[in-house]
């Protein structure tokens, strides 16, 4: 699948690289916000 849902993106700070969503923000995003969770770069801000 290709599109603005999987639009890498190159400056993702994300420690856990072998994360199939990793790099992914919108996916990324969605996953952990749908469990009541942040990810990890809304952590550290």
């Amino acid at each position: 699948m290709s599109g603005p849902e999987k639009e890498k993106n190159p400056n993702c700070p994300c420690p856990y690289g072998d994360c199939p969503r990793h790099a992914i923000c919108k996916e990324c995003k969605a996953y952990h916000h749908s469990r009541g969770q942040k990810t990890s770069c809304e952590k550290k801000k």
